[in-house]
């Protein structure tokens, strides 16, 4: 019997996992790969569907309110025109194809007055896209120090010095996570930016 798939339920929180101030260690590196891993988000949402051959599946990424961690406006504005690169280049799928994923949709749009990104992907193998978190059939993540659990249905395991999420495959059919920063206040105005970079373009 799967003990992982029994204890394995979407969890939503009546209040934030907050992460150890003293952890070093980052939200699992490879989510940097999933939507725009140069900008930062307040909240980011991943929801992984395996298909029945245990194997491949499909890959949802939602970054609420993308914005600039830079103060320099130069900087801002370089990091915008990767965004908006991310979003219309061909570059960016041949990027996600070596990193084992075909991206099927990718959307930028304001939504209730934030940038919101959105990206839908499929894979052929889980354990070519996460090399690292995946192994003895347990998929599993390190949350860093400066960002909060708001839903799971994995199985958090909190810690001295980091917080790690984990889920068995292929018992679990569905991987959903969504974490928030702790202290999101960034200088950039990239919804605004959007806006007039739509109305130019159009």
């Amino acid at each position: 019997m799967n003990r992982c798939f029994y204890l394995a339920r979407r969890v939503t929180m009546k209040r934030p996992i907050a992460i150890p101030k003293s952890s070093s260690l980052l939200l699992f590196p490879f989510l940097a790969l999933l939507g725009l891993g140069c900008l930062a988000s307040e909240t980011t949402e991943y929801t992984i569907t395996m298909n029945d051959d245990g194997k491949s599946g499909t890959i949802i990424s939602i970054m609420c309110n993308v914005q600039s961690d830079e103060s320099e406006e130069a900087k801002q504005a370089k990091d915008f025109d990767e965004a908006i690169h991310s979003w219309k280049g061909d570059d960016y799928l041949l990027e996600r194809v070596h990193d084992g994923l075909y991206v099927k949709e990718r959307s930028l749009a304001v939504e209730e007055s934030v940038l919101v990104w959105k990206e839908k992907a499929i894979f052929a193998d889980l354990g070519d896209v996460f090399k690292r978190e995946f192994q003895n059939d347990t998929l599993k993540f390190v949350i860093k120090k400066d960002q909060s659990i708001v839903a799971t249905n994995g199985i958090v395991v909190p810690g001295k010095d980091s917080t790690v999420v984990y889920w068995c495959i292929p018992g679990s059919k569905e991987i959903f996570l969504k974490t928030k920063e702790n202290e999101f206040a960034p200088k950039s105005d990239f919804a605004a930016r959007f806006k007039a970079y739509m109305k130019e373009t159009n």
